[in-house]
């Protein structure tokens, strides 16, 4: 293990910026690695990449099959790795839209930290709300939209999404190992690559088509999978 691959955690959903991780977290995190790493270099192994991986990642989590998908990116595009079941998920279709209403985000972020003294054993910051959701909020006089959404382990949820503990810890040392910038994190009520995106104009909120849009052409990046 190389030490000065610890030492730089994600912080910006904006730019590749990252940020020096305190002693106490450098010590956590040091803990945490080296009983992972060897499950990491398997799984990497298996989709043919070396450790640590040289590349940036995504997840795409969709909420009706319950599965959070991670893609590694290199210089010739997207390639699958692994799929995860989600655990646990508060809410239903839909976006967040306010504080308290126990809904897991809709849309595009980004993860912006990585806690290694969550009480839900590791997690993994989303950058929610981000510029989309602040710009519907504003047009339609909303305020307290909530935050502090992750991704972390154990079962239970309050609008993040709990994926056991095994498997954070996965999530949690690849993308600190990644090569380059915050890790991309697409939210869907299910998968738009198996079917189309709901487009009728009676959907609510009235931006809700233009949200799943946007997720639809994002994830036609992505090659469809098995699950």
């Amino acid at each position: 293990m190389v030490l000065s691959l610890l030492l730089a955690v994600p912080m910006s959903g904006k730019a590749a910026s990252q940020t020096t991780v305190s002693a106490a977290e450098e010590e956590s995190i040091i803990h945490i690695v080296p009983h992972v790493e060897e499950r990491v270099r398997a799984v990497l192994a298996q989709g043919g990449f070396a450790y640590p991986p040289p590349a940036s990642l995504s997840f795409l989590v969709f909420k009706e099959e319950r599965i959070l998908e991670v893609w590694l990116h290199n210089e010739k595009g997207a390639h699958f790795l692994k799929s995860y079941p989600v655990l646990g998920m508060s809410g239903y279709a839909g976006p967040k839209q306010r504080q308290g209403d126990l809904q897991v985000p809709e849309g595009l972020y980004h993860i912006v930290w990585l806690n290694p003294h969550s009480d839900f054993h590791l997690s993994m910051k989303l950058d929610y709300p981000n510029e989309f959701d602040r710009r519907k909020a504003e047009e339609e006089n909303r305020s307290h939209l909530g935050g502090d959404i992750f991704i972390h382990g154990g079962t239970s949820s309050v609008g993040c999404i709990a994926m056991g503990d095994a498997a954070i810890e996965e999530l949690f040392v690849m993308t600190l190992m990644a090569g380059s910038g915050p890790a991309e994190v697409i939210v869907a009520p299910y998968d738009f690559r198996r079917q189309p995106a709901p487009s009728h104009p009676e959907l609510l909120p009235r931006w809700l088509p233009e949200l799943y849009q946007q997720i639809a052409t994002r994830l036609a990046a992505y090659p469809m999978t098995e699950y």
